[in-house]
């Protein structure tokens, strides 16, 4: 299937701080790209409602203003999807640094865990090789 998102997006559980209504209030992402968002609030919150985050990752914050572009509703939780409407270019940059970071830290365990498999097979080889001939 053809992907139509213009970011990946990322599953991650971080805080974010909204401030709404003069008030803090905490809600956490369900999924996160560079596009915007996806919320988790105990909470109600409305389609085209726009509210400033802070988003809490590798301890700092990133803020942003968010839109909400659509909720899917629960018995005591609603699902936001949201896209930033405002980022400033330097949280614009540590949202990016911080995507990025996941995305190769993960890929280097993948390609870590790779090469320990390869080794402990030569290894096997080896051993078998000169003990069992």
């Amino acid at each position: 299937m053809l992907e139509k998102r213009k970011f990946p997006r990322f599953t991650l559980r971080n805080r974010v701080i909204c401030f709404r209504y003069g008030r803090q209030m905490i809600m956490r992402t369900l999924n996160i790209s560079l596009g915007g968002l996806k919320l988790e609030a105990n909470f109600d919150l409305g389609v085209g409602e726009s509210m400033d985050l802070a988003i809490l990752a590798n301890s700092t914050r990133i803020h942003c203003k968010g839109m909400v572009l659509a909720i899917e509703e629960f018995r005591d939780r609603v699902h936001a999807r949201m896209r930033f409407a405002r980022i400033s270019d330097v949280d614009s940059k540590k949202l990016s640094d911080y995507l990025h970071s996941l995305y190769w830290g993960g890929f280097l365990k993948w390609v870590s865990s790779g090469i320990f498999i390869l080794l402990a097979l030569i290894a096997y080889i080896l051993i078998r090789a000169y003990f069992f001939r």
